[in-house]
């Protein structure tokens, strides 16, 4: 019984409207849906479209269901059997009722809760992306790797030879969603000697490390013949 009135009470004060872990629970589902429909949908979008969602449907539902259930009360004990005055007058106190919940139960709620709450689950929905963008950039190959993973590829396998062009960083972008700009740049670094020998110290490390680095991952892969083409890389490399 006290779980109801809690409950009722909760409704009647429109907080039930307030609550942060139901604005979460919409807020992902929302974007969730509307990504699926619509590529790089944003978060700003899908605030804009629970703010919408707060009048026109949470607001005007709540109102609807008190202002219903007073007039059926108002219905059942009224003493008169003059229904024509209480439907008359119905669009003149509807009206004033409308407006006494928007200035002090509403609008209030919706500047000092609502927007608040709101303005939180979105920046925690976005830092939680990040988050997820930036583990998966742990785990992934450095793009320098990337290109010398695909550098013994068609070394090993008589592909087409790839050349630090625009056309072979973007066969390199399809294959890995990376930036071909990049992409070009390591694959500068691999095929050609010029800017091989104005690298600094801290530079040649780095390299070292990428190599390292595919060696681990040739090695996880027991592919013995480009681990052979990567050493004759690395040789020609730093003895150029």
């Amino acid at each position: 019984m006290k779980d109801f009135m809690n409950r009722a009470i909760a409704f009647l004060t429109f907080d039930t409207h307030l609550q942060a872990q139901q604005i979460s629970l919409q807020f992902s589902q929302t974007h969730h849906k509307r990504l699926s429909e619509i590529d790089n949908w944003s978060t700003n979008a899908t605030r804009q479209q629970l703010i919408s969602r707060y009048w026109y449907t949470d607001v005007l539902e709540h109102f609807a269901i008190l202002f219903g259930l007073s007039v059926g009360i108002t219905l059942i004990l009224r003493e008169n059997k003059q229904p024509d005055v209480l439907i008359a007058s119905l669009f003149f106190v509807g009206p004033l009722a409308y407006l006494g919940l928007y200035l002090f139960q509403y609008r209030p709620k919706f500047n000092s809760t609502y927007l608040p709450l709101l303005e939180t689950v979105k920046e925690a929905y976005e830092k939680k992306q990040l988050e997820q963008i930036e583990k998966c950039r742990h785990v992934q190959l450095s793009n320098f790797s990337l290109a010398l993973f695909f550098y013994v590829l068609t070394k090993t396998n008589n592909l087409n030879q790839i050349s630090c062009d625009d056309y072979s960083a973007n066969l390199l972008r399809k294959l890995y969603g990376v930036d071909s700009g990049s992409l070009k740049k390591n694959l500068e670094l691999i095929l050609g000697t010029a800017k091989r020998k104005n690298m600094s110290e801290r530079k040649i490390t780095e390299i070292r490390n990428r190599f390292a680095e595919t060696y681990e991952y040739l090695e996880a892969l027991e592919f013995n013949a480009g681990i052979e083409k990567l050493k004759e890389l690395e040789a020609s490399f730093f003895n150029a």
